[in-house]
């Protein structure tokens, strides 16, 4: 296969690396986390398959690195944050804790609304 035809081959998963920040990071966090593991296993002298710490940065290192060549394949940018769902929950909670302080406190239901009847004029004016 020749140089030209690899390199053309290889040009849109170059450029959309350039492009896509999404899979640079999931690409640079897998490498960084591989580094690491490599650095553990050479400075320690545990078997690598009961080393929890070791086995953990490995599979975080591969899922980064799967999930950089699928958004590199697809194209896939990194998900919009849902912050009008955080902030709807934050409120409906907010209106839940009221509404039970309101519930479970009489004074709080009577300085808010009121006691209900008003009280007599003792001077009658």
């Amino acid at each position: 296969m020749p140089a030209t035809e690899t390199a053309s081959r290889l040009t849109p998963y170059v450029e959309e690396l350039l492009d896509n920040s999404y899979a640079r990071e999931n690409l640079r966090n897998g490498a960084t986390k591989l580094r690491a593991a490599y650095e553990r296993s050479q400075k320690r002298r545990v078997k690598s398959a009961s080393d929890r710490k070791l086995r953990r940065q490995l599979g975080i290192a591969a899922t980064s690195i799967g999930e950089g060549a699928r958004a590199l394949a697809s194209g896939r940018r990194k998900p919009a944050k849902r912050r009008g769902r955080r902030l709807m929950l934050l409120i409906g909670v907010g209106a839940l804790g009221a509404g039970l302080a309101l519930a479970s406190n009489e004074g709080l239901r009577s300085s808010i609304f009121g006691s209900g009847s008003q009280p007599e004029n003792p001077e009658g004016s």
